[in-house]
């Protein structure tokens, strides 16, 4: 099967996934340590520009929370990799999880 007739495929499934889910409803896609990713049918809403009709959304959140990020667009996922992939940002991650390490020691005076 080539890579053209799996996107069709790919399509179909989420199309099928759009017409029969419930607004709001979330189907796990993967999961990465704390981090899940979900599809999430998103509801029908109106902007000032018009009408949005009902659309599937990637849903990026942690395992122990409920709000996350609603990623509509691949723009918008690549837009986010890079910006967490970057040097900088893994580095103030990284010396973050380090700073919170040394501050969760309680230590009792005896």
């Amino acid at each position: 099967m080539g890579e053209v007739e799996e996107v069709k495929q790919l399509i179909e499934k989420l199309e099928n996934l759009l017409n029969t889910m419930k607004e709001w409803e979330r189907k796990p896609v993967i999961e990465v340590g704390n981090a899940i990713v979900e599809i999430v049918k998103l509801p029908k809403r109106e902007t000032k520009k018009g009408v949005e009709p009902e659309r599937l959304s990637i849903h990026l959140r942690l395992k122990d929370s409920f709000r996350g990020i609603f990623i509509e667009s691949f723009e918008e996922l690549d837009d986010i990799v890079k910006a967490l992939s970057n040097k900088k940002v893994i580095e103030i991650a990284k010396a973050i999880d380090e700073l919170n390490k040394k501050r969760s020691v309680v230590e009792y005076e005896l």
